[in-house]
């Protein structure tokens, strides 16, 4: 994190395990919200208690990211934005590949794509509480906790639409295609590249011949900017460790 940004800052990581961070991450315990273990494997609604009162500085900028995500350029900008106009800034979410064909103007508004979050902690109670306090009637009428967040966070502004990339829908591309022109393009103009549901980062970064993806748009081994990126920061990665653990998805599974 801080290759990227400029200004004084806290690098925090809001998890259920604080032992074995690297050096320079703020390991903070995420608070137990009692969901229960089916919507906490399905949803990402444990997300939420980022918002919790006393999990983060109440009057201080926060921008929240996933793990899953490739930061490709400097995010001054996302400061600068959430400083300049206050309220909760979130990712607009993508539509399908198809509609990449018209302007951004005429596709259909998605609501909130939750991988990067922008807000003040303090000014999110009445959020948390929401959703805090009627668990059970978010989950029958959510399917997801950005469905939540689209639907209950006031003001929200979309993080310009040019800043982030999709690596499902910008990168990839479907069957044949992806046969024709297997080069899997790094989006230079992205300030952060975003890897939502299938796959994950980890899943393109090892050695080998393997398939992932979805079935109708897939690839094959590692996708080099995305290994690079993460050996960068990975110092303990190991090739054969990662086989040996089964990280590389079994060809016979794909």
């Amino acid at each position: 994190m801080a290759a990227n940004l400029n200004q004084p800052h806290r690098f925090v990581c809001v998890t259920d395990n604080v032992a074995g961070l690297t050096d320079g991450v703020e390991g903070i315990q995420m608070p137990d919200l009692g969901i229960p273990l089916k919507y906490r494997e399905q949803g990402c609604w444990p997300k939420l208690s980022i918002l919790a009162p006393g999990v983060l500085p109440a009057d201080e900028p926060t921008l929240y990211l996933d793990l899953d995500v490739v930061i490709n350029q400097n995010l001054d900008g996302f400061f600068d934005r959430l400083e300049a106009k206050r309220g909760f800034h979130a990712l607009r979410e993508w539509n399908p590949t198809l509609w990449s064909l018209v302007p951004l103007a005429m596709r259909p508004d998605r609501g909130v794509q939750g991988s990067i979050l922008g807000f003040y902690p303090g000014e999110q109670v009445e959020l948390f509480r929401r959703f805090n306090e009627h668990q059970q009637e978010c989950f029958d009428r959510y399917c997801l906790d950005q469905d939540f967040l689209t639907e209950n966070a006031g003001d929200v502004n979309y993080w310009p639409f040019a800043w982030t990339a999709s690596f499902k829908w910008h990168c990839l591309k479907y069957y044949p295609l992806n046969q024709i022109a297997p080069k899997i393009k790094r989006p230079a103009k992205a300030k952060v590249v975003v890897f939502h549901g299938d796959p994950r980062p980890i899943d393109v970064v090892p050695e080998g011949d393997y398939r992932w993806g979805t079935k109708r748009k897939f690839g094959h081994g590692p996708v080099d900017w995305v290994r690079d990126y993460w050996l960068r920061y990975d110092t303990r990665w190991d090739d054969e460790v990662a086989e040996s653990e089964a990280i590389v998805p079994a060809l016979a599974a794909a």
